[in-house]
């Protein structure tokens, strides 16, 4: 094939327009340094020409350079502020670079210049997506699908918006059509697995997620779900492989840190920074992962949450603990705290699941000691609840009420530990039966102490689950009828925590058999049966 002809001064021999022509072949052909070359030759000869300085913001995002893309096309608009290309470009460039406010702008006043354009109207539901205005980005998409029914990027994205809002089967319609209407669309058959995931329907998203990967075999999110259903079923070999690709997914939320990866080798001495990137549940489960990496020869520095950064800091006093605000440390290489299982080529039978390795200190101890009291009752701390916004929640969280059968165990002094808007629930529908400790419960520190003087804890699948079992405490964990894959497939027993007790659902949403057996074992326990407190710790001892 005939290379392109060499461009001169594109003053002397084309038109603008012809120039902006060859500018978009070489463009669209990966050639972005003679089309950067040939945009700055026009600018040259009209330094404001609003379509070159859009253009070449475009192959400034092409080429990696956010700002630059962003500066380029703010230019153009300041050059013509009345074409809705150029906001719409602005828009979904400034939501790839994190900056979501300044996308929405672009994306609403895209839509003031051409408010029909169906287009504008997917880019600006993506950018309320990122801004977790979900509501907000549905009505985006319908509107798009309104004007442009056979429109599948929107029929996908309005799926994603459904499932995050709980609308199961609703999203897997919108995904249906999508899928019907771009039969090799990989990115919504990729969804739609997520959404059979989420319904519980396990074989058939494993094989919507291999359908995907066989049109495209780099997918990053269809690898990550199916590596999550790996994990769930035990299979750790293959699950960490995949569960590695969601660093890579859509809408991940990391940033790899500057530096190279740690891929598992002796440290010999050097420094490694191992960043957290999800919630404190995961950081509180797989900081057990630490003392491993200082045993390769790794000096640890873990920028742990300030919620978390005292509990750390306490029972791991050997890691370098930053605190917020200060100089980045230095380090030698890096890795992510959710890698280190795959790096330790953790399979079930190897996981390091030796308990405490989270310790509360002695201060924290005394001080929930003199709160709670060391009287003989039983004392039962609970949790009910988690973050709403985890994608699952509507199914892990039970209301308050359910957990009644278990307040009428006698003998027993129930503390909630719960925390957020949902803390004083349990309290108030009890008349004061449960006593709300979380206006002390400032870090997991302080609630690290509050367990320390408990008997038990129950609690759904949440951060003081974690808390729980890495202290080594008695917990029973109530379950939902679709759990996450950490809890595995045996049906009371995990392998990440052998001081808990697992109680399953058995059909969706309904915590009612969940709540009598937590109840009837309760009063086993109160009645002098210790035994069924941790059965399975005294196993593995």
């Amino acid at each position: 094939m005939n290379a392109p002809p060499k461009a001169a001064p594109a003053q002397h021999w084309m038109s603008v327009a012809q120039a902006l022509a060859l500018v978009e072949q070489q463009r669209q052909a990966g050639e972005l340094a003679a089309a950067a070359d040939l945009c700055q030759q026009l600018l040259r000869a009209q330094p404001n020409h609003p379509e070159v300085l859009h253009v070449l913001g475009i192959i400034a995002h092409q080429r990696g350079d956010a700002a630059a893309a962003i500066d380029l096309i703010k230019k153009a608009i300041g050059a013509n502020g009345t074409v809705p290309l150029f906001y719409s470009n602005l828009g979904e460039i400034c939501r790839l670079a994190g900056r979501v406010e300044e996308a929405v702008a672009a994306g609403r006043r895209a839509l003031e210049l051409q408010p029909n354009s169906p287009h504008a109207l997917n880019n600006l539901g993506i950018a309320y997506y990122d801004q977790e205005k979900y509501e907000a980005a549905e009505e985006c998409y319908r509107r798009a699908i309104a004007l442009e029914p056979n429109f599948a990027e929107a029929h996908s994205n309005l799926g994603n918006a459904l499932r995050t809002q709980h609308k199961a089967d609703e999203a897997i319609s919108a995904y249906n059509r999508a899928i019907q209407l771009k039969p090799k669309y990989v990115d919504a058959i990729a969804n739609y697995a997520s959404v059979l995931h989420l319904s519980g329907r396990i074989d058939d998203a494993i094989a919507t997620y291999k359908r995907a990967l066989a049109l495209d075999p780099i997918q990053a999110n269809a690898h990550s779900g199916l590596g999550l259903l790996m994990l769930t079923k035990g299979d750790y070999e293959n699950g960490w492989f995949g569960y590695e690709w969601r660093l890579r997914c859509t809408e991940t939320r990391y940033r790899p840190p500057p530096g190279p990866v740690w891929e598992g080798d002796d440290l010999g001495g050097r420094r490694i920074l191992i960043l957290t990137e999800q919630g404190f549940g995961d950081a509180l489960q797989f900081s057990r992962y630490l003392p491993m990496v200082r045993d390769r020869g790794g000096a640890v520095v873990f920028p742990a949450p300030a919620p978390l950064r005292s509990l750390i800091a306490h029972s791991m006093p050997w890691i370098e603990v930053p605190i917020a605000g200060q100089p980045p440390p230095t380090y030698d290489c890096q890795c992510p705290l959710l890698s280190l299982p795959q790096r330790m080529q953790t399979r079930i039978e190897t996981i390091p699941s030796a308990v405490p390795y989270l310790r509360a200190s002695p201060e924290a101890l005394a001080r929930w000691r003199a709160r709670l009291g060391e009287g003989p009752q039983f004392k039962v701390g609970l949790v009910w609840a988690g973050n709403p916004k985890q994608l699952n929640d509507i199914n892990r969280s039970m209301p308050g009420e359910a957990l009644m059968p278990l307040l009428a165990v006698d003998g027993v002094r129930f503390f909630s530990l719960q925390v957020g808007y949902r803390a004083g629930e349990l309290t108030r529908i009890s008349n004061g039966k449960v006593v709300d400790l979380a206006p002390d419960l400032t870090d997991f520190m302080e609630t690290a102490g509050a367990i320390g003087n408990l008997d038990l804890v129950v609690t759904v699948c949440t951060s003081v689950a974690h808390l729980a079992g890495g202290l080594g405490k008695a917990m029973w964990v109530a379950l939902s009828w679709n759990p996450d894959w950490r809890w595995g497939a045996d049906p009371q027993a995990c392998a990440w925590y052998p001081t808990a007790r697992l109680f399953r659902q058995r059909t969706r949403r309904e915590w009612g058999w969940v709540a009598e057996s937590l109840a009837a074992e309760l009063r086993a326990v109160v009645a002098g049966d210790r035994s069924r407190l941790a059965p399975f710790a005294i196993r593995a001892a």
